[in-house]
């Protein structure tokens, strides 16, 4: 089942503990702005690539998400766009735009932008609705959590 891939908050998690997650996500993503791209990296002083930063800016708030973007899509819940909050994850297909082959993860920080590791300029903030971006945008999808 793909909910299992996330653990998800304890069942007596109340509202201000998703609102204290969502912020602590979100202030985290900011903490890691330019540090460089690295396809496979995992860490913050060599360099991460998409789906690593959104699993550690997830982990330092205290939420598991798998470490590959296909996989953090399949173990999220889905979400129309319109009910986007911060903390939410953004997928995109940059390889082949317009399918649904996911291969690429961000974290939505708020009024249109999400923040993301891109090969060309490492951990940044873009918005959603650049037509680049926003061209290859397959889902807005939720931690199980929230």
């Amino acid at each position: 089942m793909a909910l299992a891939l996330c653990a998800a908050l304890p069942p007596a998690a109340g509202a201000e503990t998703v609102a204290a997650a969502r912020e602590k996500v979100v202030s985290r993503t900011m903490t890691y702005l330019n540090t460089p791209y690295l396809w496979g990296g995992m860490h913050p002083e060599t360099g991460m690539d998409c789906s690593a930063f959104a699993k550690t800016v997830y982990a330092d708030a205290g939420l598991n998400l798998p470490r590959v973007a296909r996989d953090q899509y399949a173990g999220t819940l889905r979400i129309g766009p319109s009910a986007v909050q911060p903390g939410d994850l953004v997928f995109f297909a940059m390889k082949n735009p317009g399918t649904a082959a996911v291969d690429h993860v961000g974290v939505y920080v708020g009024k249109g932008f999400f923040v993301h590791a891109s090969f060309s300029n490492g951990v940044h903030i873009d918005s959603v609705t650049n037509p680049y971006y926003f061209q290859r945008l397959v889902a807005v999808r939720r931690y199980s959590g929230f």
